[in-house]
């Protein structure tokens, strides 16, 4: 699988990210590990979790770090791996949590569960636009100066707060985020109940257009459009999550996407992550799976040039 630097730090990733929401809970412990132990005979070494993952599928909190964390345990490779979480996320009691107290206690956390000194690549998992942007650059600055987190980043941030962080980190002499997260895919996602999930938009795509920021897109399968399972004639249930992409120009869309895969003998799954990925700065899908046969069809997105889309 196709590898990149991310620009500004020491970190080479594998050009798909692996999710890991269900891992530990949906997916049992095995089956996960099976998962992960076959993204990277693939080539893939960018996994992405958080502190709260699977926590609405399992009772026992963190179980997705958990579960990474002993499997990483496992890895003579670990070193090669870069598992990427999040903290700063929405708890039941309290929604917004950006303060530097609540980060440094997740990072701690996550430390535990993932069982390593140093976590190379730390995601705000949302912004709290009513916090300013210094103490969050400056607590995460401090965290990389004691060497519980490497490089950080955004998930779930617009561009405005993007500007104003990284403004802040180049007047102080700090350093900034060195890529954002947010939710994208080739086709326009429907309403959506969570308002603090960032979609990508036109003044985004600028942002990163003119600064280089990579952006991790995840939601990058659109909930399952492409999994080859719908066309036309064979529309999703409406009760399924693909369903509010079910959109007369979605729909055209997939049929390109189908019609390139016939002609590049390829899962649908892995045109649309080829076809996510050609943009003018660095951009990494973050995939899910369900079986192993799955993740191979969308692993091969990594490395298709599309030529004729």
């Amino acid at each position: 699988m196709r590898r990149l630097l991310l620009p500004g730090t020491d970190l080479t990733v594998s050009a798909l990210c692996l999710g890991t929401a269900s891992f530990g809970s949906r997916l049992s412990e095995a089956e996960s590990r099976r998962m992960l132990d076959h993204f990277v005979d693939l080539g893939g070494n960018f996994i992405d979790t958080a502190l709260n993952y699977a926590d609405w599928h399992h009772p026992e909190p963190a179980i997705s770090e958990k579960v990474i964390g002993r499997w990483l345990r496992s890895r003579p490779d670990a070193d090669e791996i870069v598992v990427a979480t999040k903290g700063a996320c929405p708890r039941p009691d309290r929604f917004f949590r950006v303060t530097p107290e609540c980060i440094r206690a997740d990072v701690t956390a996550s430390l535990a569960h993932l069982q390593v000194e140093t976590i190379p690549l730390y995601w705000l998992h949302r912004d709290d636009p009513s916090m300013p942007v210094g103490p969050i650059i400056d607590v995460l600055n401090e965290l990389v100066a004691v060497g519980h987190i490497r490089h950080f980043a955004c998930s779930n941030w617009t561009a405005d707060r993007i500007e104003q962080a990284q403004a802040h980190a180049e007047t102080h002499g700090l350093q900034g985020f060195v890529a954002d997260q947010l939710m994208w895919s080739l086709a326009e996602p429907g309403p959506l109940a969570d308002k603090t999930i960032v979609v990508m938009d036109p003044a985004l795509h600028a942002l990163h257009t003119r600064t280089g920021l990579p952006a991790v897109a995840f939601s990058a399968q659109a909930k399952g459009l492409f999994s080859g399972r719908y066309d036309r004639e064979h529309p999703p249930p409406q009760d399924s999550a693909v369903a509010p992409y079910w959109t007369e120009a979605n729909r055209a869309l997939l049929d390109r996407v189908l019609a390139a895969a016939t002609r590049h003998d390829v899962a649908p799954a892995a045109v649309a992550l080829a076809a996510l990925s050609q943009q003018p700065f660095p951009t990494i899908p973050v995939i899910g799976a369900s079986t192993l046969d799955q993740l191979t069809e969308s692993c091969a997105g990594a490395d298709l040039v599309l030529t004729d889309w």
